[in-house]
């Protein structure tokens, strides 16, 4: 059976809890290829099945699926109906501290850059990690409040460096025509049909490029 499984590496520093890394792996954990890559808000609620981190360490293991990875996971297995499907799905966030409410942690992230406990610039993939994977599928959500300037240009260093990368970027845009929708709609109600909706989108924007994964990539930074 090729249950999919998640990882993440989290990090605590000054009182905040930071999720760094995450991936959904389906095969074994050899099969480090990917599949492809999505980038969200930031992270959630998602635990360690073990110890929480010591203050100022790091630590990565195995975590429960959310609600938001069981989505990538009906998503991902839905663009490569081939079975038995080896490889990583990489989870990259705009920021990675880690809050269940969203307005929290924008206020938070704002905050810390205003500080100086942290920076833009630390919470961007680098080009040569973007560029092994396959696709990108933006989901940040439609924020319906006014954002501090600092997670403004945040979102725009992103852009800039997923246009660099050359990763083929999509996702289903929201009303404002900036933001795009979280993948996993709070009402469940909604979940099917954004799922049906992103896969439409997917194999509009890849067209007839090769949809087998070939990159590898570490268990490093997403």
């Amino acid at each position: 059976m090729n249950h999919p499984r998640a990882y993440t590496a989290f990090r605590e520093q000054r009182g905040h809890q930071y999720r760094t890394s995450t991936y959904i792996q389906w095969g074994d954990a050899s099969e480090s290829r990917s599949l492809g890559s999505c980038l969200l808000l930031n992270p959630g609620s998602a635990a360690l099945f073990q110890t929480r981190p010591a203050a100022g360490h790091a630590i990565m293991g195995q975590i429960k699926p959310d609600p938001t990875m069981e989505q990538l996971i009906r998503f991902t297995e839905a663009v490569y109906p081939e079975r038995p499907l080896k490889g990583r799905l990489y989870v990259y966030h705009l920021f990675s501290l880690q809050n269940p409410s969203s307005n929290d942690a924008i206020e938070s992230f704002e905050q810390l850059v205003e500080k100086q406990e942290t920076t833009l610039e630390q919470q961007i993939a680098p080009l040569e990690e973007l560029r092994q994977h396959p696709w990108l599928l933006l989901g940040w959500g439609c924020l319906q409040r006014k954002t501090g300037r600092h997670f403004s240009a945040l979102k725009s260093l992103w852009q800039k460096q997923i246009a660099l990368s050359g990763v083929p970027a999509f996702g289903k845009r929201c009303a404002n025509g900036q933001d795009y929708h979280h993948p996993c709609p709070q009402l469940f109600s909604m979940r099917a049909a954004i799922l049906h909706d992103l896969v439409t989108i997917y194999r509009e924007t890849l067209g007839k490029r090769p949809s087998s994964p070939a990159s590898t990539l570490d268990s490093g930074r997403t």
